[in-house]
C-alpha cells in the first residue's frame, strides 16, 4: 500500500496572525511559501555588486556562508518591487523587528541567509538599497535645532555622496570585555539581523508589571553575549545573566557600551544650515516611510 504524502499550502490558511502568537516567525513562512520557486517573467532591473562596510571579514565561516563576493567584502542585491513595499506597510511585521530582515531576504542574492547579516552592514545597506530602488537623492525636512527658531525646511541628499567608516581589519569576533570594577570579563559578538527579533521575543515573553521598567536595552547586550566570566576565569551561569547585568555599576556599563558599539556612520548630518536662522544642523538623516518612496 503506498502512502502519498500531504503538503499544506501555508498561504490557504487564516488567522495567520493568532498561529504567529504561539509560533513565531509563522506568518514569515507564509510570504515566503508564497513567492518561493516562482520565477518571475519580468525582470527590469539587475541586482548590483555592493560593498559591506564590514569588508565581509566576519562571515567568513562555512555555516554561514562560503560566498566568493562576501568573502571578498561585497554583497549581490537587487532593486525592490511593490512585494517588498507591501511587506514595509505590514504593521506586524515592523513590530516583531523582522521587517528588515525579510526585505534583505528578498532582495540579496549572494549566498547567505539574510538573518546572519550584521546590524552594522544592513543599515548601510538598506541606504543603498533606497539608492538602486528609487534613484540617488533623497528629500527630506528636517527641524532646526535652534531653541528660537525651531522652523522646518527641506533638504536634499546623494546617497552615492554619504561617507561611511568601516571595521578596522584587525577587528575580531568575540569582543573581550574587561569590565574595570567588577572585575568581569563578557565575551560577545557585534548584533546581526536575527539579534533584533530575539530581543523583541524576550520582551514579549516576560510576564511585565505595570510599575515595570523597560529592559530592552539589558536585552540588547544579552542575545549579543556568549560567555560571562568571574575574576578567577569562572563562567558565569546563563540563568544569572541577566541579573548581573542588571547589577553591572556604570562605569562597567560604559565600558561594555563602548567596545560593543560600532556603527558606519553613514546616516550623519552635518554643517547644514537652517536657511532661516544660520545655525547648523547636526544630526541624521531621518528614515521614516517615506525613505522607500520615489
Amino acid at each position: 500500500m503506498s502512502t502519498k504524502k500531504t503538503e499544506i499550502d501555508l498561504t490557504k490558511i487564516k488567522n495567520a496572525s493568532a498561529i504567529n502568537k504561539v509560533e513565531p516567525g509563522f506568518e514569515e513562512r507564509m510570504v515566503k511559501a508564497g513567492t518561493q520557486n516562482k520565477v518571475s517573467r519580468f525582470n527590469f532591473t539587475p541586482s548590483e555588486l555592493i560593498p559591506l562596510p564590514s569588508g565581509g571579514r566576519l562571515y567568513a565561516k562555512p555555516e554561514i556562508t562560503t560566498d566568493p563576493d562576501i568573502l571578498k567584502g561585497f554583497i549581490r542585491m537587487k532593486p525592490m518591487t511593490i512585494k517588498e513595499e507591501e511587506i514595509l506597510s505590514t504593521s506586524r511585521f515592523a513590530k516583531t523587528g523582522s521587517t528588515t530582515r525579510m526585505i534583505m531576504s528578498r532582495c540579496i542574492e549572494s549566498e547567505i541567509d539574510a538573518k546572519d547579516i550584521l546590524l552594522y552592514d544592513s543599515n548601510f545597506l538598506m541606504f543603498y538599497l533606497r539608492k538602486i530602488s528609487y534613484g540617488d537623492e533623497y528629500g527630506f525636512e528636517l527641524t532646526c535645532g535652534n531653541g528660537n527658531c525651531e522652523k522646518k525646511f527641506e533638504h536634499k541628499i546623494l546617497i552615492s555622496e554619504l561617507k561611511f567608516d568601516t571595521l578596522p581589519e584587525d577587528f575580531v569576533e568575540p569582543i573581550e570585555v574587561k569590565l574595570p570594577v567588577s572585575k568581569y570579563t563578557v565575551l560577545c559578538i557585534l548584533p546581526r539581523l536575527y539579534h533584533s527579533e530575539e530581543t523583541y521575543m524576550k520582551n514579549m515573553n516576560r510576564k511585565k508589571k505595570a510599575d515595570e521598567e523597560d529592559r530592552r536595552l539589558t536585552d540588547n547586550i544579552l542575545v549579543t553575549t556568549l560567555e560571562i566570566l568571574d575574576a578567577e576565569g569562572k563562567k558565569l551561569p546563563r540563568s544569572d545573566w541577566e541579573e548581573f547585568m542588571g547589577a553591572l555599576p556604570g562605569r562597567d556599563r560604559a565600558e561594555l557600551t563602548k567596545r560593543t558599539s560600532v556603527a558606519t556612520g553613514v546616516d550623519k548630518l552635518e554643517g547644514i544650515e537652517c536657511p532661516y536662522c544660520g545655525v547648523d544642523y547636526n544630526g541624521t538623516v531621518p528614515v521614516g516611510a517615506e525613505f522607500f518612496r520615489f
